[in-house]
């Protein structure tokens, strides 16, 4: 199963995000990872982290990678469960650190989406909603925006799944609650 989670700052969108791979876990008795895309980049987001795993428990294996998560999901198995944590992290990650244009996040994020099919893992993507509001003007700013929503609009395609958080409250696009 492929679910997509998408929702403002401070939405829930994580914390139902979580909630899901949780309920999708106990049914399929696999391993639970949290797959963190954030990196370590001064104390406060080092505070951050440490705070997020204290708070998810010891019922999460926490695998974390800014850039090549293709070759973590590579090593996961059947009924498993993987929540990447999140896709606008990822992006800002590889778009600005290594340069990625459109075609190549595509194929990254569809190269997930394969594994996931092709394993039978479940996958739950979680990302954040910043197409909301007055357009920027700053180009940089309107490119990342651009490739977020193509690589939403992708997902969405693609996943069984697709929820939209707001105040806690999930609304589903696509596909129904596990």
């Amino acid at each position: 199963m492929i679910t997509f989670v998408c929702g403002g700052a401070r939405s829930g969108k994580s914390q139902f995000a979580e909630n899901m791979a949780l309920k999708l876990t106990k049914q399929k008795s696999g391993n639970l990872y949290y797959l963190a895309t954030a990196r370590k980049s001064d104390e406060e987001m080092v505070e951050r982290i440490l705070i997020h795993q204290k708070d998810r428990g010891e019922t999460w294996s926490t695998l974390e990678e800014p850039y090549d998560l293709e070759k973590v999901l590579m090593s996961c198995s059947t009924h498993d469960v993987i929540l990447i944590d999140c896709l606008t992290i990822w992006l800002s990650n590889v778009m600005f650190d290594r340069h990625y244009g459109l075609e190549k996040l595509e194929d990254e994020v569809s190269n997930w989406i394969h594994l996931a099919r092709k394993r039978q893992f479940s996958l739950v993507v979680v990302s954040n909603e910043v197409n909301e509001g007055t357009p920027f003007a700053d180009q940089f700013v309107f490119t990342y925006i651009y490739f977020l929503q193509k690589l939403h609009q992708l997902l969405v395609t693609q996943a069984d799944a697709a929820v939209q958080v707001q105040a806690g409250i999930p609304i589903y696009w696509k596909g129904e609650g596990v």
